[in-house]
C-alpha cells in the first residue's frame, strides 16, 4: 500500500451496495489506496478500526447507520476524518463530517461524478456559495490559530455579508493575494501600529507572527508555513543547543514556530544529529545543498556575509544565508547571526494566496483541463506559440520552483504551486487534483514534457480522470543546444541520459555502446551532478572503445538562460570537461566536422577513413 496515497475505506450493507462499492473501489484505486467490505454485523468494529487511521470513510446505506457508528469517535474538526454517506443507487452523496478540513465536501463531489449522482452539501458556506475561511486555510496551507474564532468569522460573514483578509504591511512583499478573492473579501494592508488594535469577528489576520495578545476579541490568525531557518554549526552541536538557538531567534523576531517550513544547510550537515533532530521536532524537512550550489545562489537586494575561513573549510563563504535563499527564501528577516559555534539566518519564502470559488451545493464543479507543457530551453522566446497559449489560458501553473520563476514574469496573474526538485510524482498528483477541482492547470517541464519529462507519469497516474489532458510539446535541449552549436544532428542521432537515478548504469552503458557501434550522433542529457561527478568521464571512456578520441564533440551550457555558452572539442577532451545539470553534450558521428567554432554533421553520410 502506497503511504503517499489517501486511504479510502468503503462499507456496504446490501447486494446492491456491494456492486456500487466495487465500482467505486475500482475507479478510486487508480490514484488512491482503497478497501471495501460488508458491514453486516461488524459496522461498529469496522468504524473503530478505520476512524483514526482512515483519511476517508464511505458508508453505502442510510445516514442513521453512519451517524450512530461514528458518534462515539468524533473528536475535533482538526483531527476527524472525512465521512461520507451514499445511498445504494449512488444518487445522493452526503458528507456528514469534516466537510472542509477533512475534505469530505471535495470527496463528495468526486464520488458524485463517478456515480453520476448529486453531492448534497449542507455547510452554510457551500450552500450560499461564499468564502469559507477553513477551506481557504487548507488550500493555501495556512494553520488556523483558533477554530472557535474561525467559526465566529464565518458566522459574521454569513450575517453581515462581508469580511476582511488582512496581512501586515511589513510582509506585503512576500505575502500576496492572487486574483480570485471575492469582492466582499477585499484584501488590504494595515500599518503595523494599527494591527494590534484591530478587532472584530470579521477580520482574518494572515501572519507568521505570534499572537500579539491574549485578548479574546483579537482577530482570527492564519499562520502561513513560510519561514525558512538557514543554519550552520560545528560538528557535534547538540539538539538542545540548536533548538534553544532557533527558538530564541524566532522569539526575538516575534515569529510563531508553527510558521517554520524548512531548515536549510550545507550537504555536509545532512546527517548532523542535532539538525536532523531539530527538523524532526519542528516537523519540517532538512534541505541541504552542496558548496557549488550555495556559491551560485543569489538573492535580490541582499549581500551575503562572507567568511574566508568558512570558505576554506566547506567551500563556500556563507552557509546559513545562502542555504535559506537556496531553499526558497526571497526575504531575509534577520541575516547571519552567530553564537557558540552555530549560525542562523531567518528568511521567508513567497506566499501566494488565492481563493477558488465553489459553486453552490446544487451544482457540481465545472470540468477541469490539464495541460502538460514543455516550456523549452528557458527563455520566453524559445517557447512555442502553443505552449504560450496553454499558459495564458490556465488559471494555475504548477512546476519546479526554478521553472515557475522562468515563466512568472510573463504570466504574473496566475496562481503558482510547486514541490521540491525530486517531487515529480507529488507535482503530477497536485496537478491532477487541481484539474479535478475544476481548474485549468498547466504542469510545466523544461524542454519537452515527453522527453525525460512528466507527460508519461501524468497519464499513468490520471487514469480515467474525468477531465481533458493535453500534452503540449516544447523545444527539447537536443534541438535548442544543437542550434547553438551549429548543425550536429542533421543525420540520425540517439538521445541518452547519464542519470542513473531511474535507469541502472549497466543499461546506460549498453545504450552508449550500441549508439557508438551504430555510428550515431549522440546527445547526452544530465551529464553530471553533485552525486555523479564521474559519469561523463566514464561515458567518454566507453565511447572511445569504439570511436577515436579525435571525434568532434560539443557542449551547450545554460541554454536560453544567463551564462549561455557553447564549447567544441574532441572526445578525448570531453572526458575531462566540466559540466553540470544545465549542460547538454553532443558527440558527433564519423562525418561530423568542426567548422570554426561550430559543429556540423553533413546530410550525406561517409564512413570514417
Amino acid at each position: 500500500m502506497d503511504p503517499g496515497k489517501m486511504q479510502v475505506h468503503i462499507l456496504y450493507f446490501t447486494q446492491t451496495g456491494s456492486v456500487l462499492a466495487a465500482k467505486l473501489a475500482r475507479e478510486l484505486a487508480r490514484v488512491e489506496n482503497v478497501t471495501y467490505a460488508s458491514g453486516k454485523g461488524c459496522c461498529k468494529e469496522w468504524t473503530a478500526e478505520h476512524f483514526r487511521k482512515g483519511n476517508v470513510l464511505v458508508y453505502i446505506g442510510a445516514c442513521g447507520i453512519a451517524v450512530r457508528a461514528v458518534a462515539p469517535h468524533i473528536g475535533s474538526k482538526e483531527t476527524d476524518p472525512a465521512v461520507i454517506v451514499i445511498d445504494e443507487k449512488g444518487e445522493n452523496v452526503i458528507p456528514i463530517l469534516a466537510g472542509h478540513l477533512g475534505g469530505a465536501n471535495e470527496w463528495a463531489r468526486k464520488i458524485a461524478e463517478l456515480t453520476k449522482g448529486k453531492a448534497v452539501l449542507t455547510t452554510a458556506t457551500d450552500v450560499n456559495g461564499i468564502f469559507a475561511v477553513d477551506l481557504f486555510a487548507k488550500e493555501n496551507q495556512l494553520l488556523i490559530g483558533d477554530l472557535k474564532k474561525a467559526a465566529r468569522f464565518t458566522a459574521s460573514l454569513l450575517e453581515e455579508g462581508k469580511a476582511s483578509v488582512v496581512t501586515p504591511r511589513k510582509y506585503a512583499d512576500v505575502i500576496q493575494f492572487e486574483d480570485g478573492i471575492p469582492a466582499e473579501l477585499q484584501a488590504y494592508d494595515l500599518p503595523d501600529e494599527q494591527l494590534a488594535g484591530q478587532h472584530g469577528e470579521n477580520v482574518a489576520l494572515i501572519t507568521p507572527d505570534v499572537e500579539p495578545s491574549t485578548n479574546p476579541d483579537a482577530p482570527l490568525r492564519l499562520i502561513p508555513r513560510c519561514v525558512i531557518l538557514g543554519m550552520g554549526c560545528r560538528k557535534g552541536k547538540s539538539y538542545e543547543e540548536l533548538r534553544d538557538f532557533a527558538e530564541g531567534t524566532l522569539q526575538e523576531l516575534g515569529l510563531d514556530r508553527e510558521a517554520v517550513c524548512a531548515i536549510a544547510s550545507i550537504d555536509v550537515k545532512k546527517e548532523e544529529p542535532g539538525l536532523v533532530s531539530l527538523a524532526a521536532d519542528l516537523g519540517v524537512p532538512l534541505q541541504t545543498f552542496n558548496a557549488e550550489e550555495l556559491e551560485k545562489t543569489e538573492l535580490e537586494n541582499w549581500t551575503f556575509m562572507e567568511s574566508d575561513r568558512v570558505r576554506e573549510y566547506v567551500g563556500t563563504g556563507n552557509v546559513c544565508e545562502r542555504a535559506a535563499a537556496a531553499a526558497g527564501a526571497r526575504k531575509i528577516l534577520i541575516g547571519k547571526t552567530a553564537k557558540d559555534g552555530m549560525t542562523i539566518c531567518v528568511g521567508m519564502r513567497p506566499v501566494e494566496l488565492c481563493w477558488k470559488p465553489r459553486a453552490k451545493s446544487d451544482k457540481n464543479d465545472p470540468k477541469g483541463h490539464l495541460f502538460v507543457v514543455g516550456i523549452g530551453p528557458g527563455n520566453h522566446e524559445g517557447m512555442t506559440g502553443q505552449a504560450a497559449a496553454a499558459l495564458e489560458s490556465s488559471d494555475t501553473i504548477i512546476g519546479y520552483s526554478v521553472y515557475n520563476d522562468l515563466v512568472k514574469p510573463y504570466y504574473p496573474d496566475k496562481r503558482y504551486l510547486t514541490t521540491p526538485m525530486t517531487g515529480e510524482e507529488a507535482r503530477c498528483r497536485m496537478a491532477i487534483e487541481e484539474a479535478k477541482a475544476g481548474h485549468t492547470v498547466a504542469l510545466i517541464c523544461s524542454g519537452d514534457p515527453g522527453v525525460y519529462g512528466m507527460a508519461g507519469l501524468v497519464l499513468e497516474l490520471a487514469g480515467d480522470a474525468g477531465f481533458d489532458i493535453e500534452i503540449v510539446s516544447g523545444v527539447t535541449a537536443a534541438l535548442s543546444g544543437a542550434a547553438l552549436l551549429g548543425a550536429p544532428l542533421v543525420h540520425d542521432f540517439a538521445v541518452i541520459s547519464l542519470s542513473d537515478r531511474l535507469t541502472p548504469w549497466e543499461k546506460i552503458e549498453k545504450r552508449l555502446r550500441a549508439a557508438a557501434e551504430a555510428d550515431l550522433c549522440i546527445v547526452l542529457y544530465n551529464p553530471s551532478s553533485k552525486g555523479r561527478r564521474e559519469h561523463l568521464h566514464r561515458a567518454a571512456q566507453i565511447l572511445m572503445e569504439y570511436v577515436p578520441g579525435s571525434r568532434v564533440c560539443g557542449i551547450a551550457d545554460r541554454i536560453g538562460r544567463d551564462g549561455e555558452k557553447t564549447r567544441v572539442m574532441t572526445l578525448e577532451e570531453l572526458a575531462d570537461a566540466e559540466t553540470d545539470m544545465f549542460s547538454t553534450v553532443f558527440v558527433g558521428n564519423s562525418s561530423t566536422r568542426q567548422l570554426g567554432n561550430r559543429m556540423v554533421t553533413p546530410r550525406g553520410y561517409s564512413s570514417e577513413k
